[in-house]
């Protein structure tokens, strides 16, 4: 099993790898003048399973149409390279909440990122907490798998409670 993130931010895929007990997997990003990257893996797949981590969110650095662009061409490049099957772990699914048609001429978008994901030879996708779960399933024709982050907090808030403590600090809202 192969384990990469493309996240600048690994917090989240550190701790995965760590709960798995495999490292995190190498790859080159490397960018050219012209905003273009390269994304290849440092080390071989084929015949491996693979599993990208990679949060669509936009932020200062990437948009999520930079960040779904380099996940699709690195999923893609792992594929041609021999990877047995390639999963993506994609805390946040951008374009996920535009499931349906509500105007005249609107775009589906969930329904273009599936073709997307299925084009480059996705075997699964892992997200968190989908807008809408059933549209999400029913987009996608390879695996999917939605995770609830709910039921993590529901386990843990009687344990904050009881103790009287939280595990961030409070903020007092300015007067």
């Amino acid at each position: 099993m192969l384990l990469f993130s493309l996240d600048s931010d690994a917090t989240f895929a550190h701790a995965l790898a760590a709960a798995l007990a495999v490292p995190l997997a190498p790859h080159e990003d490397r960018s050219f003048e012209d905003g273009e990257h390269k994304l290849r893996p440092l080390v071989d797949p084929r015949g491996r399973d693979a599993y990208v981590v990679h949060s669509l969110h936009g932020g200062p650095e990437d948009s999520p149409h930079d960040k779904l662009c380099h996940l699709l061409l690195f999923m893609a490049t792992l594929r041609e390279h021999g990877a047995a099957r390639v999963t993506a772990v994609v805390p946040y699914l951008a374009y996920a909440r535009k499931d349906r048609q509500t105007k005249p001429f609107d775009p589906v978008t969930l329904r273009y990122v599936a073709q997307l994901f299925e084009a480059v030879g996705t075997a699964q996708l892992i997200v968190l907490e989908a807008h809408n779960v059933a549209a999400f399933q029913n987009a996608f024709r390879c695996t999917t798998q939605h995770l609830e982050a709910h039921r993590v907090f529901d386990a843990l808030v009687p344990n904050w409670s009881v103790k009287g403590r939280w595990p961030w600090p409070r903020r007092i809202p300015a007067a």
